[in-house]
C-alpha cells in the first residue's frame, strides 16, 4: 500500500491519507519535489501527517526520481532543503528512503539533513522568502537549535525568544515590500513572543516522551512562520477546501482591491498529543468527548493536571486566546485524532475578564462540515494561529 503527498494536495486528501494509515500498518509514503501554491496552514498539516505516518507505519519513504534522473544528487539536495521534505527525511529515515527504482538513498539524505541541522545550530532560522523555519531533531547529533537553546541544551529566556519572534516576523512580512505595516507586530510583540515561547516550552517538556514519560527514540518539533499577502480574491484562493477558513476570510475583508497581510504561526511536534499527556494514559479507546475535554483543560488559564510539578500547569494557552480575541484571528489545532478550530471574529474572546469553561470552546472541523467524525488517530500536536497584521477593510 502507498499514500502520496501530491504537489497540489488538499485537506480532503490528507483526511484520506490518515484513513489509509489506520487501515494498513505497512504503507509507503511518496513525497513531492515541492508544493504548488500557499494554502493557509497546509504545510503544518502535512508535517503532522508525515509524523503520524512515521510513528504508525513500517513503510518506506519514496521520492519521485530514479537512478537515471539527470543531475540526481543536485536534485536530491534541493528537494531535502525544503521544509516538508526535511521533516520527512528526519522521520522517514528509520525505514529507509528510496528512489522509484528501489535504489536506497538514505545515506545521501542523512548527509543533507545533518548539514541543515548544523546550520540551525549556528543560525537563528532557516528563511525562505515569506517563510521562516526552526526545528529541533531529537535523534540528531545537534538537537538544540540556537534560536531556542543555549549550547548546553537549556531553553533560552522568554525575553530572548520574544526578541527573536519579533525580528523573524518583521523579516517575513517585509520580505515582499518594506512598506508593509508592522505596527500590529510592534504593539503585540510581547504577547506574540510569549505565545511562541510558551508553545516551544511546551514541546520541549511534553513532546519528547509519551504519556508514561518514556522518552521517544526519534522526534522532531519546530516553528514555522509564514506571511500571506494579497487582495481578498487572492487570499480566498488559498483557502481551497477549508470552508470555515474561507468564510472567515470572506467576513474579515471587505475591499477586493487592496493588499492585506496575515501572518501564520505554526508550532508542531511528534509527541503523544495533548490529551495523552493531560490524562496520562493511552487514549486509543477513549471516547472523543473525553479527549476533547482534556484538550480544553490544556487551554484554560492556570489549569493544572499535577500540582506536584512545576511545569505541568496546563499549556498556558490562555494567551493565544487573548491575542486572537484582540486581533480577530483564527486558531487551528490538530491533536489526538481531533481537528479543532475557532474563528475569533465570529466567536470573540476577552482574555482580560474571568472566563468560564464554555468561553474556551473549540469547534470540531468534521462536525461543522457535517462529516463523520473519524476514528483514526494522529501523532503529535499542531497549533496554527493566524493573525491579521495589515487589513484593508
Amino acid at each position: 500500500m502507498e499514500i502520496s503527498i501530491k504537489s497540489d494536495i488538499t485537506y480532503f486528501d490528507i483526511e484520506k491519507a490518515y484513513k489509509e494509515i489506520k487501515r494498513h500498518r505497512n504503507i509507503d509514503l511518496y513525497i513531492p519535489v515541492d508544493l504548488a501554491g500557499m494554502q493557509f496552514g497546509i504545510h503544518s498539516e502535512i508535517i503532522q501527517l508525515i509524523i503520524t505516518w512515521s510513528r504508525m507505519s513500517t513503510g518506506r519513504l519514496y521520492i519521485h526520481y530514479d537512478s537515471s534522473t539527470s543531475e540526481l544528487d543536485d536534485k536530491i539536495g534541493k528537494m531535502f532543503n525544503r521544509y516538508l521534505n526535511f521533516v520527512a527525511g528526519c522521520m522517514g529515515y528509520k525505514n529507509g528512503i528510496y528512489l522509484l527504482d528501489q535504489t536506497e538513498i538514505s545515506s545521501k539524505v542523512a548527509n543533507i539533513i545533518k548539514e541543515k541541522i548544523s546550520f540551525l545550530k549556528l543560525n537563528e532560522s532557516w528563511k525562505k522568502g515569506d517563510n521562516s523555519f526552526i526545528s529541533a531533531v531529537q535523534h540528531s547529533a545537534n538537537p538544540y537549535p540556537s534560536a531556542f537553546y543555549f549550547s548546553n541544551g537549556s531553553l533560552k529566556s522568554k525575553k530572548e525568544i520574544i526578541e527573536l519572534s519579533k525580528n523573524s516576523l518583521v523579516d517575513i512580512v517585509q520580505n515582499y515590500t518594506a512598506k508593509t505595516s508592522i505596527s500590529a507586530i510592534e504593539h503585540y510583540e510581547k504577547l506574540i513572543g510569549e505565545i511562541i515561547f510558551e508553545l516551544i516550552e511546551n514541546t520541549h517538556y511534553w513532546a519528547q516522551s509519551d504519556y508514561s514519560n518514556k522518552t521517544y527514540s526519534t522526534g522532531i518539533r519546530g516553528l514555522l512562520l509564514s506571511s500571506h499577502r494579497g487582495d481578498k480574491e487572492a487570499l480566498l484562493s488559498n483557502c481551497k477546501d477549508d470552508k470555515m477558513f474561507y468564510d472567515y476570510i470572506s467576513e474579515l475583508l471587505n475591499d477586493n482591491s487592496k493588499d492585506n497581510v496575515i501572518i501564520e504561526i505554526s508550532v508542531f511536534d511528534s509527541g503523544s498529543g495533548l490529551a495523552n499527556k493531560w490524562l496520562k494514559e493511552n487514549i486509543k479507546t477513549t471516547q472523543k468527548e473525553k479527549i476533547y475535554e482534556a484538550i480544553i483543560d490544556c487551554l484554560i488559564k492556570n489549569n493544572t493536571s499535577d500540582n506536584s510539578s512545576n511545569y505541568e500547569r496546563g499549556f498556558g494557552l490562555h494567551n493565544i486566546m487573548t491575542l486572537l480575541g484582540n486581533r480577530e484571528g483564527y486558531l487551528k489545532l490538530r491533536t489526538n485524532g481531533m481537528k479543532l478550530f475557532r474563528d475569533f471574529k465570529k466567536e470573540p474572546f476577552n482574555g482580560y475578564i474571568e472566563n468560564t469553561r464554555e468561553n474556551y470552546k473549540l469547534n470540531n472541523w468534521h462536525k461543522v462540515q457535517k462529516k463523520t467524525i473519524p476514528a483514526y488517530q494522529t501523532e503529535g500536536t499542531m497549533f496554527s494561529i493566524f493573525i491579521p497584521i495589515q487589513i484593508n477593510l
